[in-house]
């Protein structure tokens, strides 16, 4: 993955995932559930869940891209 077009392809495919199943489900939960300011609440921190999630999986890109590095390196 050392080409960054394949990795934003990646994560391209694990957002859209990651918003249809995880994020459609919870706030199908929290539009049932919450009224007025909660309901910007949770939403807000269901947002935050999923950017949270996107940044974790870049980050073990990233890791296997270094290893990648140092393997051909040595």
């Amino acid at each position: 993955m050392d080409i960054p077009t394949d990795r934003l392809l990646i994560m391209l495919i694990v957002a859209t995932g990651l918003a249809v199943v995880a994020g459609g489900w919870a706030a199908g939960l929290v539009h049932a559930e919450a009224t007025g300011t909660e309901e910007l609440l949770l939403r807000v921190g269901i947002a935050a869940v999923f950017f949270l999630v996107l940044l974790g999986v870049w980050s073990v890109f990233s890791g296997i891209d270094e290893e990648r590095s140092e393997d051909t390196e040595a």
